[in-house]
C-alpha cells in the first residue's frame, strides 16, 4: 500500500499507528513491564506481551488507554499547523480517527480491552470475558451493517473488511478462552 499510494496518506497512517503503539510501550515501561515482540502486519501493528502480566486491572486499563491518548496528543499538536499545511491537517485527522476507532468496545481493540480490564476490576475474570465478548458482538453487528451499506452506496469495502477481521479475531479469542 505504501508503494501504490502516491498521496503519502498510507505513510502518515503508518506513522500515526507507530505513535499509537509507542504510547502503549512507554506506558508499559513506566509500569515496569516491556513487550516481548512488536509485529507489523497487513492489519496493523501488534504488541505481544509476556504472560502472565504482573499489572493490576487499573494498570492494564492505563496501558490500553495510552495508545489512543498518544493519538489525541499528536492530533492536538498538529492542529495549530493545520491551517498552513494540508499535510498537518491530514496527519491530525488520521491520528484522531485512529484514536477514536481504537476506543470502540470490541475486544481486539483498545476500547474492548479497556472494557474487559474495567470488568475484571469489578467482577471475576470469567464473567468479565463473557460480558466483553457479548458487547463486542453487539458492537460488530451495526458495524457490519454499516460496512455492507457502504459497499452498496459508494463501493467502499474498508469498514466491511475491518469488521470481518475484528469478528474473526473476536471469535478466535473466544475459542481460546473457551467461553
Amino acid at each position: 500500500m505504501l508503494i501504490l499510494d502516491g498521496s503519502g496518506t498510507c505513510a502518515v497512517a503508518l506513522f500515526c499507528c507507530i505513535i499509537h503503539e509507542a504510547g502503549h510501550i512507554i506506558c508499559l515501561m513506566i509500569l515496569g513491564e516491556s513487550p516481548s515482540s512488536v509485529e507489523l502486519s497487513f492489519y496493523g501493528i501488534k504488541l505481544e506481551r509476556k504472560e502472565p502480566s504482573v499489572l493490576t486491572a487499573a494498570e492494564e486499563l492505563a496501558v490500553y488507554a495510552a495508545g489512543p491518548v498518544m493519538n489525541f496528543v499528536f492530533s492536538a499538536f498538529m492542529l495549530p499547523f493545520a491551517s498552513e499545511h494540508t499535510g498537518m491537517k491530514t496527519a491530525a485527522a488520521i491520528s484522531f480517527c485512529i484514536g477514536i476507532f481504537n476506543l470502540v468496545p470490541c475486544v481486539p481493540l483498545d476500547g474492548g480491552n479497556m472494557f474487559f480490564s474495567f470488568l475484571s476490576y469489578i467482577t471475576d475474570e470469567e464473567k468479565a470475558k463473557k460480558i466483553a465478548f457479548y458487547v463486542s458482538c453487539a458492537v460488530l453487528v451495526p458495524m457490519a451493517a454499516a460496512g455492507i451499506t457502504m459497499i452498496f452506496v459508494n463501493g467502499n469495502f474498508t469498514l466491511a473488511a475491518v469488521t470481518a477481521y475484528l469478528a474473526a479475531v473476536c471469535c478466535s479469542e473466544n475459542k481460546k478462552r473457551k467461553i
